[in-house]
């Protein structure tokens, strides 16, 4: 009845709705609503919602939707909701192809009630910050007393000591984590005008070597780490370089590890690791933290963007999407420096990081986006576990610079 009384905002009538027993067998995620245009002539779809709570799921449902009314034709689908981010008006105006895709704001309690989005309207809006910058040791320590920060330099020293061991460093506001790949293996953590330094090996599975390995550090009288502390340390790094030598590392975990050392090709294509410098917003829109688990490098001036890829290929990509578009309007990526403090650009580019059982389902986005070439999709070879990452297939056309280069 909603749709029939805005004639002015569709261009179909005399709507059907899309059985709910047949959404699972279509693979259409129950929670939204689907209709389809009365007229033969040209296709017409709406994916409706009186709520959102995660977009890249909305958005990945409307152009599924679209596509199963498609088969092959030009079509047009409405994502009808209360409220849309303006990263996802940037996602809805990437859509492309076979699919065209417009946003339509619902205002249950106005008349009209439905009021559509003029295509183009997310970019004229200004550009954001998302976050705020990452604090170095002396910013994270201003809060600490004298003798407090003295100590915290003795950690320091000693966790930096360690990064030909691949240990990395990430400050936050409240703690600091030291991490091999993704392992956390120790922190730091305020408390008032002091800090407290553990281990952290909350991954382990085995309960006694768990307990045996969980340790306090702190400095003692001579300005040393006290050597139990130490030995747990080295202790934990022996085990997971053991579990890599073994071939016992779950991938995302062996891929986290290699990525972040960014050594043979991945220097070779997109140069050295660079931090992500920034903390999101507690409210960041299109939940902006899963940047930090995305990779990112620089070289030449250049910042490359790498999202990997393992698991939910459909939606993860949907997800990129969105992120993609968020860093486009952000004031984040326009004032990235690399150590140096010279200035990073970004081309625009999400590559897609997978396996090649993933690429023929991220391969389908390419069907239902304006412009492909800003996500490329690499493929790791099929032994990389054992081998390394020794080479990248892109799987999509590449810039004359890197067919130079000789990768496949």
């Amino acid at each position: 009845m909603i749709w029939e009384a805005h004639p002015d905002i569709f261009i179909a009538r005399n709507w059907l709705e899309f059985p709910e027993g047949k959404k699972k067998e279509n693979r259409l995620s129950p929670q939204f609503s689907y209709f389809m245009g009365g007229e033969t002539t040209l296709r017409v779809g709406i994916i409706a919602s009186s709520s959102i709570t995660r977009e890249e799921e909305f958005l990945l449902a409307g152009v599924l939707w679209g596509n199963r009314l498609s088969n092959g034709a030009k079509t047009v689908i409405y994502y009808v909701a209360p409220n849309f981010s303006s990263g996802f008006l940037s996602g809805v105006s990437k859509i492309g192809g076979n699919i065209s895709a417009r946003a339509v704001y619902w205002r249950e309690k106005l008349t009209p009630s439905l009021y559509l989005i003029p295509e183009g309207q997310h970019s004229n809006q200004s550009r954001y910050a998302l976050g705020e910058q990452r604090p170095d040791w002396n910013r994270w320590g201003q809060s600490l007393n004298p003798v407090a920060q003295q100590q915290l330099r003795i950690v320091s020293s000693f966790f930096n000591s360690l990064a030909c061991r691949r240990v990395r460093i990430e400050i936050k506001p409240q703690h600091i984590a030291f991490l091999w790949g993704k392992f956390e293996i120790a922190e730091v953590r305020r408390k008032g005008k002091k800090f407290e330094l553990n281990s952290k090996v909350k991954w382990l599975k085995n309960n006694e070597q768990l307990l045996k390995w969980q340790k306090p550090g702190w400095v003692d009288a001579s300005g040393s780490l006290n050597s139990e502390f130490c030995t747990v340390i080295l202790q934990i790094l022996d085990y997971l370089e053991s579990l890599e030598k073994e071939g016992k590392l779950r991938t995302q975990d062996l891929l986290a590890l290699w990525l972040h050392e960014g050594d043979g090709v991945v220097k070779s294509l997109w140069g050295s690791p660079w931090a992500w410098p920034w903390l999101p917003k507690e409210r960041s829109e299109n939940s902006v933290q899963e940047l930090e688990d995305w990779y990112f490098f620089q070289g030449k001036g250049q910042l490359s963007i790498i999202c990997p890829i393992f698991e939910k290929p459909l939606l993860k990509a949907s997800q990129s999407i969105l992120l993609a578009c968020v860093l486009e309007k952000s004031l984040l990526l326009v004032c990235a420096k690399d150590e140096q403090g010279n200035s990073l650009v970004w081309d625009g580019r999400v590559h897609w990081l997978t396996t090649l059982g993933m690429e023929e389902d991220l391969r389908r986005w390419y069907c239902w986006l304006h412009d492909m070439d800003k996500f490329p999709i690499w493929t790791l070879p099929e032994n990389w576990q054992d081998i390394g990452i020794h080479e990248l297939n892109c799987r999509t056309l590449m810039s004359p610079s890197l067919m130079q280069k000789g990768y496949s």
